[in-house]
């Protein structure tokens, strides 16, 4: 999914991608949304009990979310 680009050049919306995630699962968005993944994570983590990781890259220019249960 690098740099989440669809097909037409479209973002990926972050929200579903993080819905849908099973535990274990670890998905990655470009680093110049940084910002709005965390606070999805956050606010998603609260809604559905569920516990999530974010690492980010530099180098890469990417932040990796996992999630744990």
């Amino acid at each position: 999914m690098q740099g989440n680009q669809g097909k037409k050049g479209n973002q990926v919306k972050i929200r579903p991608v993080i819905i849908g995630m099973k535990a274990g699962e670890t998905k990655e968005f470009c680093i110049t949304r940084l910002k709005s993944v965390r606070t999805q994570v956050s606010e998603l983590s609260a809604i559905f009990n569920r516990k999530y990781k974010t690492h980010a890259d530099r180098e890469a220019r990417l932040i990796y979310v996992t999630r744990i249960n």
